[in-house]
């Protein structure tokens, strides 16, 4: 029974692996035809390996909007046949662990998995998104300068974003395309806050928008504008040392339970077993993982300084 119950789990774990080798086989079939194509014209070979490659269903529709615009934030661009290769690898993944563990052992797993990647995907975003934030008072300065020698807002703009840092470059591009492509100035600017939800982006739109509806000097606003976002980052900066205590102690309080846990198991397994073996102790430890996870958003929640 034992050699029965691992040859499942094998089988599991190869049928993910294989998911994965099959996805990188047409991603590489793709590039290769990708490259054909410039050089000859489109041949029936082409076409049957795009019509191949549209067989993985589109799972990036499952997603919920908060979650693709934190990997937007992150730089994580999840391709339909890359995501569904990669839930399928994971559920071939958590059927092995159930049929080995045991299934409370395999979803506490997949959990794990899942929220260590979630707060690894938001620390990301949150990294780029400072990046990005401290870059746009420089970028505000240098449309102001384009728009005094003459400049349209939309030249401005496109000039700003060449001569600003990459991070600025990646997330600007595709809303200078947008508008030279005939989109609004203010509805592409506004569509990119909303994306990256950032402050001073929230604070640019409205800029644009009121001086493109009621007119004025979009320049004196942009002045205003920058010495608005100095003195909010002076406030902020303020605030973060202020509070830096009482991060500190989150961290610990966060921390610590994961580390008497760990510590117990090494020094005490027979103590630990207790909790996997009998049901009122794997209730208790899920009630204490659930604790730990709902402790943690709200301490996050209550020390975080980045709210608007």
């Amino acid at each position: 029974m034992q050699v029965l119950i691992a040859v499942l789990a094998v089988l599991c774990l190869a049928a993910g692996g294989y998911a994965l080798f099959l996805l990188a086989r047409l991603r590489r079939d793709r590039e290769v035809v990708t490259r054909l194509d410039r050089l000859i014209n489109r041949s029936p070979a082409s076409s049957k390996a795009e019509s191949f490659l549209r067989v993985w269903p589109d799972s990036t529709r499952l997603l919920p909007a908060i979650v693709q615009n934190k990997l937007y934030q992150a730089g994580i661009e999840f391709s339909a046949d890359r995501l569904t290769a990669l839930l399928f690898f994971t559920l071939c993944l958590w059927v092995a662990l159930s049929i080995l563990f045991g299934l409370i052992a395999a979803t506490i797993v997949l959990l794990s998995v899942v929220l260590v990647s979630a707060a690894v995907v938001d620390y990301r975003a949150r990294q780029r998104m400072n990046a990005l934030s401290d870059a746009m008072l420089g970028y505000f300065d240098r449309v102001r300068q384009l728009l005094v020698v003459g400049n349209s807002l939309s030249v401005a703009l496109a000039r700003a974003t060449q001569s600003s840092p990459p991070i600025v470059v990646e997330f600007f591009q595709p809303t200078i395309r947008r508008i030279a492509n005939g989109a609004g100035v203010a509805e592409s600017v506004n569509q990119l806050a909303r994306e990256l939800d950032l402050y001073e982006l929230r604070l640019f739109g409205a800029a644009i928008e009121t001086n493109l509806r009621f007119g004025g000097s979009l320049t004196a606003i942009l002045s205003s504008l920058i010495e608005n976002i100095r003195r909010r980052a002076s406030v902020m900066r303020e605030v973060r040392v202020s509070t830096s205590q009482i991060r500190a102690s989150a961290w610990v309080l966060g921390l610590l339970p994961m580390v008497v846990a760990s510590a117990v198991v090494v020094q005490s397994p027979e103590y630990m077993r207790w909790f996997i073996e009998e049901p009122i102790g794997r209730q208790l430890l899920i009630y204490c993982g659930i604790s730990q996870v709902l402790g943690a958003f709200m301490m996050r929640s209550v020390v975080r300084t980045a709210s608007y």
